[in-house]
């Protein structure tokens, strides 16, 4: 069987949905093919009420807070950080069944849910600047106009501060969220030594966050429920099944669920055909378009790229942002009421500029510990559960989080290859990733320095916790952008070389990773190159 559009994208994340979104809107046949797996009935359970609140009143709160199959109690090493909590874990459901993945090391993490990853984003959204977009190979030329278009779209809180000069201004913005108690101190203390710490690299200020503080689109303002972990009651986060069930209003527009993408061929007659399994009944189909879009995550149009042009054991450059998480005690919120009025996503954005120069820029966010529950943080305690836990409630109110993000870039030993399986039966995907000593150690001299000024913030830290390469999530440039002709790679429209009709929005196109959250520029860059496709059609 053979279906027809004008336009098909691969997967429904925020690449995906923004991708197709002008196309859409101008009337043509767009067709996107998900797995879309959803959540099973978590999100109905919880209540619209403050964390305190439910923690009060709830007789059914053990259920999403730690799992009917308790999945949400973590006894491993910490890996992607806590905020896959059991109302999310959809977003990695049957990963390691149809996703195959072999490393030593490498922490992966793939999604096939509506909405992606997304499903999990921390919301940051900080532009590039256009030295980074340029080692991105993303042109800059009229760059600005696609952040606008995106953040008018999906609605992004924040204000001009300190920050600005690291990733320009941004027009249109809503207000920015309220900072917590936490916060506040760290920030008040900050800004009445403000000219010291930038003087040592160090730029703080609130972060934007694609989270409405006015109403969107029949989205509702946050509600400062601090249950942003848990649930996203009305839709003031930005996620990308938002945007998949504005496009299911278009006539135009067809969701089709539970197909496996594997591989395209074919392009002739101007069409490229598509070959997806439906993950219900394993049974093929066919699908016919004179435009593909892959946006399937980096990982995922990694192998459908690579096993379309029969690729295998060829080997395909990889980036990925280290993350480093540093637990320290604010002593001047020791005992201190916290108000109960809060949310739990970043509070603050800490910039470390080493050079000086903005070109090798180090990002922190700074997150209170509140709604994610002590029994988290017991594993890693030197004493017995019964003392540690009257300690660390008593030390909850002063619990600040800072994660530390690097930049990375292309070098040659850190890349993916495709390998066939021994019995011939599927293939799975090898990742190897080794940065140069050199760079580990400029890395640890970062954080140090950063742990150091944070001290005189009045946070003391209790100890780094390196969760592992690719805890990020941020994965990119197995098929990057390039203005001359190499193999594998793409063009800077966003078209596949060797192919015609095929294109990528994700960031296995990107070729450069800068400290940055990198999903609000794939957002604008997925946006540039769905009207490139557009003008083409």
């Amino acid at each position: 069987m053979s279906t027809q559009s004008d336009v098909i994208v691969v997967g429904s994340g925020a690449s995906a949905v923004h991708s197709v979104y002008s196309i859409v809107k101008a009337g043509y046949r767009v067709t996107m093919l998900d797995v879309g797996f959803e959540d099973s009935g978590y999100e109905a359970l919880i209540p619209s009420a403050s964390f305190v609140d439910i923690r009060g009143t709830d007789s059914m709160q053990h259920r999403y807070f730690l799992g009917d199959q308790f999945e949400g109690i973590p006894l491993g090493k910490v890996g992607t950080g806590p905020q896959i909590t059991p109302p999310r874990q959809y977003v990695i459901r049957r990963m390691e069944a149809l996703t195959p993945f072999e490393s030593s090391g490498f922490n992966h993490f793939e999604s096939l849910a509506l909405g992606g990853l997304g499903g999990a984003w921390g919301a940051v959204c900080h532009p590039y600047l256009d030295h980074e977009l340029s080692k991105c190979s993303i042109p800059t030329k009229d760059f600005q106009l696609h952040y606008e278009t995106v953040a008018k779209r999906i609605g992004i809180s924040g204000s001009s501060n300190d920050l600005e000069s690291f990733y320009g201004k941004l027009d249109g913005l809503q207000p920015p969220l309220e900072i917590d108690s936490n916060a506040e101190l760290i920030f008040s203390r900050y800004r009445q030594r403000s000219k010291k710490f930038n003087h040592a690299g160090i730029y703080m200020g609130r972060p934007l966050m694609a989270v409405i503080t006015q109403p969107l689109k029949g989205r509702l303002p946050h509600l400062y429920h601090d249950m942003d972990f848990w649930s996203n009651k009305g839709r003031s986060v930005y996620r990308p099944d938002i945007t998949v069930r504005e496009l299911q209003r278009y006539g135009n527009f067809t969701y089709n669920r539970s197909f496996f993408v594997e591989r395209f061929s074919e392009e002739k007659n101007n069409k490229v055909k598509l070959y997806a399994k439906s993950i219900k009944n394993e049974k093929y189909e066919v699908f016919e378009t004179r435009r593909l879009i892959l946006a399937a995550g980096a990982l995922g149009t990694t192998r459908i790229v690579l096993r379309s042009l029969d690729k295998y054991d060829v080997p395909v450059p990889f980036t990925c942002n280290r993350h480093t998480y540093i637990p320290c005690i604010n002593f001047r919120a020791f005992g201190k009421h916290q108000k109960e009025r809060r949310h739990s996503l970043a509070q603050l954005v800490m910039i470390y500029d080493p050079t000086g120069d903005s070109k090798s820029l180090v990002l922190s966010q700074l997150y209170s510990y509140g709604s994610l529950l002590l029994f988290r943080l017991l594993k890693d305690s030197s004493f017995p559960c019964r003392e540690s836990l009257r300690i660390l409630r008593s030390l909850a109110s002063s619990l600040v989080i800072l994660v530390i993000q690097h930049e990375d870039e292309i070098c040659s030993g850190k890349y993916c290859v495709l390998c066939r399986r021994s019995d011939r039966d599927g293939d799975y995907l090898e990742i190897i990733y080794k940065p140069p000593a050199e760079t580990l150690l400029q890395q640890k001299a970062n954080e140090k320095a950063i742990a150091h000024q944070i001290r005189k913030l009045g946070c003391w830290p209790i100890k780094m916790v390196h969760p592992g390469h690719g805890s990020s999530i941020h994965y990119a440039s197995q098929f990057p952008m390039t203005p001359t002709s190499k193999p594998l790679t793409t063009k800077l429209s966003g078209l596949l070389r060797s192919t015609k009709m095929v294109y990528i929005a994700d960031s296995s196109s990107f070729a450069y990773l800068p400290a940055k959250g990198l999903t609000f520029t794939l957002m604008a860059n997925a946006n540039r190159i769905g009207e490139n496709i557009l003008k083409e059609l």
